[in-house]
């Protein structure tokens, strides 16, 4: 998750890839991957086309609190397999963001305060199946509205101990801004604590440092991740919070995944 504070002028943006990163605090889901540990699988080359063609959505949503703000978010992902190994990545995201008392605008720091601020996120890019359980995504894109930074991310998630009782996923993003120059990197490691037929439960923890642009130093803030996977829906639900920059704070998210065959 993403802290802001108003000592130190941590951005908003680097918040978003705590939100966006979905994949990571979504149990993989912003980037098209599932919750849960992948069964091995016969596969041609890695250069073949994929026939027949897999097409994944993922809808996702949520809310986050601290003493200077809250945001709320909600966006789509579509990934569309080309082979075995790649595939191509479409996301937008739409982010609102509430400043408490006399916050600075969090986008670009020293324009003074407002209460609310709004902008939508479009990227796009690809998905790279490395290995079994590993995925790696690198996208590029832009912010409208009260952002206009373009931004460079990559998101790398793997599977663990995938024949054990208790897969481990570690999950670890970076993104950077344009318009204030910050670098953002975030670490989440998870276990499956239960899983059954219907629902898989997990736990773990996770933490972010940011650096570089108008940060002085290095800011970062960490705690425990919980979530919930409906296997027969694709549902999931996360929970996170923890301490840092920014003192306490509390986050949740939502998101639904769908799949068809082409």
């Amino acid at each position: 998750m993403r802290i802001l504070n108003r000592h130190d002028g941590l951005s908003f943006v680097t918040h978003i890839l705590g939100v966006l990163s979905m994949v990571l605090m979504f149990a993989a889901g912003a980037s098209g991957q599932s919750v849960f540990p992948p069964g091995p699988t016969a596969q041609p080359g890695p250069l073949s086309l994929l026939r027949p063609e897999t097409l994944d959505l993922s809808i996702y949503g949520g809310g986050y609190i601290s003493a200077d703000y809250a945001t709320t978010e909600q966006g789509a992902q579509l990934t569309q397999s080309v082979t075995p190994n790649i595939g191509l990545i479409a996301r937008v995201t739409g982010y609102q963001l509430y400043i408490h008392d006399d916050f600075d605008n969090p986008l670009a720091p020293g324009s003074g305060h407002q209460s609310r601020l709004n902008f939508g996120r479009f990227q796009g890019g690809f998905d790279f199946r490395l290995f079994e359980g590993t995925y790696l995504s690198i996208l590029g894109g832009g912010d409208v509205g009260d952002s206009h930074a373009a931004t460079a991310e990559e998101d790398f998630s793997s599977w663990l101990f995938l024949k054990s009782a208790h897969p481990v996923n570690l999950a670890v993003s970076s993104i950077y801004n344009t318009e204030n120059k910050v670098l953002s990197n975030e670490i989440d490691m998870r276990a499956v604590a239960y899983s059954s037929e219907s629902y898989t439960l997990l736990a773990g923890g996770g933490g972010a440092i940011y650096g570089a642009g108008f940060v002085h130093g290095v800011a970062g803030q960490g705690g425990p991740i919980f979530g919930l996977y409906l296997r027969r829906w694709k549902m999931g639900l996360d929970i996170q919070s923890g301490y840092g920059s920014a003192k306490e704070y509390g986050e949740i998210a939502l998101y639904k995944q769908f799949g068809w065959t082409e």
